[in-house]
């Protein structure tokens, strides 16, 4: 897959101080931290220099808290140990809030969104005719 690195998971920060910002996971860990040596460097201070880290393995996208002092939380929930990845996952690391985009299983777009199953076989709707204005009364 990293022949088509359009395919790779991809993280995108949804909320906090680099809102819009995104990298692709890759095979080889990936540090996440406030650290100007950290392969993906979070401008919170509400980081460790060395917070998380998240890698593709083969068995999907994986996540792992670094001993971070305000913890990692998936999903609204604490993790201690490493953690595998679905698409629309959400991460938050301080203020930082970070959503998981799969291409190969994604249900969601690259933020996040949820929009149902695809409805290919429906046609789009026309647009209703303008109807008449009312008569003024005498």
């Amino acid at each position: 897959m990293e022949e088509h690195p359009e395919l790779m998971p991809l993280l995108t920060v949804a909320g906090g101080p680099m809102r819009g910002a995104s990298f692709r996971l890759r095979v080889e860990p990936q540090v996440i931290g406030r650290a100007p040596t950290s392969h993906v460097v979070v401008h919170d201070p509400h980081l460790s220099r060395r917070h998380a880290e998240v890698w593709l393995a083969s068995e999907g996208p994986s996540l792992r808290d670094l001993g971070s002092t305000n913890g990692t939380w998936l999903n609204d929930r604490r993790i201690t140990e490493e953690e595998l990845l679905a698409d629309g996952d959400v991460i938050r690391l301080g203020r930082t809030e970070l959503r998981l985009f799969d291409p190969g299983v994604a249900h969601t777009d690259p933020v996040g969104l949820d929009f149902g199953p695809s409805r290919r076989d429906i046609r789009p709707t026309l647009p209703l005719p303008l109807a008449a204005p009312p008569r003024a009364r005498r």
